[in-house]
């Protein structure tokens, strides 16, 4: 009965996995990103390395921590919404 959100819970359902991977705007931008990362790591010494990945990282984090609220409020706004429907 509670099929998809069971397997949601348990990450047998990914919906932000290809969130994109079909997008031509956002894979050019993944270019983009990678070519300007690589064009400043070039010029960087070990230890801005260093601090450089440490940034990427963090960003990296805030991101995935943004799509998860996204999604989870997304969620909330889709669950009144079919409630809202049913009454």
């Amino acid at each position: 009965m509670m099929k998809t959100i069971t397997d949601l819970w348990n990450g047998n359902i990914a919906p932000c996995e290809y969130c994109g991977s079909h997008d031509a705007e956002a894979k050019d931008l993944i270019v983009l990103m990678e070519r300007n990362r690589e064009a400043l790591c070039g010029g960087l010494t070990a230890a801005q390395k260093d601090i450089f990945q440490k940034y990427i990282d963090c960003s990296e984090e805030y991101l995935l921590r943004m799509l998860e609220l996204a999604f989870r409020d997304g969620y909330c706004l889709g669950s009144e919404l079919v409630m809202e429907s049913l009454l």
